[in-house]
């Protein structure tokens, strides 16, 4: 920080009569501190007392919210559940009762200071801008600088500035805790909700399980004398597949004998039909050759008459192809035909309902002209006989 510059003599001269009477104010409000500080005591007293009667009261208030808290452990497994919420509303009330009270005595705390130490933090105070001020008079009568009072304002400056950052960092940290707070009776709730739907769960599966242990226990007695009982029928069932099996033995014995006799004579009956098929076989060979020639031929002649025939098939598609057009444009023209008919009898059909239309209205357009005229003639006729009877009365 640069120093200040020296003042003149009387910039000099003005500002310690300033600061000489500020020293005379100051050292007025000193000598009347006694007054102030007679009373100290009597309005401790009383701001005490009334401290000390709100914090009793959120005291009880605090051992009745205990008290209700273990009577509502106990009142949760009861059936009856009236009692459980009247607790809980005594709860709720009490704890609206805790929080004004807490309010009431932040106030209190925040509203009555203690007089005593403010009084004693004042005159501190007031003692050392009195030695600050006496030693601003010094430094400006020797040296024409305030070098003492600006460093003071610059450690008051830093000291503020340390302080409401102290203040700005407990607010941070008080909204923290209120936000904790906060998420901690969230966690709660959630807890409890859990622990509850926990405990249902568990009664559910105990019931269940009980269920399942009455159940797997008949089950266990009806299956060991169901095993028993099948045990017993397999036994039955292997003793009579057994006799079947030696039933069965004594059968295939005796086929076998008889499989082999027949094997021997199907043995010398096969030599004897081999020969012959050897015999067969070559006549059939000489019969293949002939008739593979004699097929050759026929092949080749039926080769050429299916070229024939497939030149044959080309015109008669290509023949059929020009009809089918053929026949599709006249299917196509005679359709076609028959819309334009159709549509000439529509437009009849119409033409017709309309002339019909315009003789109805023509045949009433007459009919009521005429009667328009009868009821003309009929008036005209009336008034020409009114007035014969009038020119009869005259006369």
């Amino acid at each position: 920080m640069a120093h200040p510059r020296r003042m003149s003599t009387v910039e000099s001269q003005r500002i310690i009569a300033i600061l000489d009477e500020t020293l005379e104010k100051l050292t007025f409000l000193g000598s009347i501190t006694p007054d102030v500080l007679q009373h100290r005591d009597e309005l401790s007293q009383f701001v005490g007392d009334e401290i000390s009667r709100i914090i009793q009261e959120q005291r009880n208030l605090e051992e009745r919210y205990e008290e209700l808290i273990a009577q509502r452990g106990a009142l949760k497994g009861l059936a009856n559940k009236s009692k459980y919420k009247e607790n809980q509303c005594e709860i709720q009330e009490v704890s609206r009762a805790l929080r004004e009270s807490t309010k009431n005595l932040c106030r209190n705390l925040k509203d009555n200071p203690n007089i005593g130490e403010n009084l004693l933090k004042i005159q501190t105070e007031r003692t050392k801008l009195q030695e600050l001020l006496s030693a601003t008079i010094r430094e400006i009568q020797e040296h024409g600088t305030f070098t003492t009072l600006i460093d003071q304002v610059e450690r008051d400056k830093r000291a503020q500035q340390e302080v409401a950052d102290i203040v700005r960092r407990e607010k941070e940290t008080s909204a923290a805790v209120r936000q904790l707070d906060l998420d901690l009776a969230r966690e709660r709730q959630e807890h409890q909700h859990e622990v509850a739907q926990k405990r249902a769960e568990i009664t559910a599966l105990k019931e269940k399980l009980q269920q399942i242990k009455t159940k797997t226990a008949i089950d266990t007695k009806y299956a060991r004398r169901e095993a028993r009982a099948k045990t017993a029928s397999l036994l039955r069932t292997y003793q009579q597949e057994a006799s079947e099996t030696d039933n069965t033995i004594s059968q295939l014995k005796k086929k076998r004998h008889m499989e082999e006799v027949v094997h021997t004579q199907t043995m010398e009956f096969l030599k004897r039909k081999q020969e012959q098929l050897v015999e067969e076989c070559s006549q059939w060979r000489n019969k293949y050759t002939q008739e593979y020639e004699a097929k050759e031929a026929e092949l080749a002649r039926l080769t050429e008459e299916r070229n024939k025939n497939n030149d044959k098939l080309q015109q008669l598609r290509n023949r059929y192809r020009k009809e089918k057009a053929e026949r599709q444009a006249k299917e196509a023209e005679e359709e076609r035909l028959k819309e334009l008919e159709a549509l000439r009898k529509q437009e009849e059909e119409r033409n017709k309902e309309a002339a019909e239309k315009i003789q109805k209205a023509y045949r009433d357009h007459l009919v009521f002209t005429a009667e328009k005229r009868r009821l003309e003639e009929a008036n005209r006729k009336g008034k020409k006989k009114g007035k014969k009877g009038k020119k009869g009365k005259k006369k």
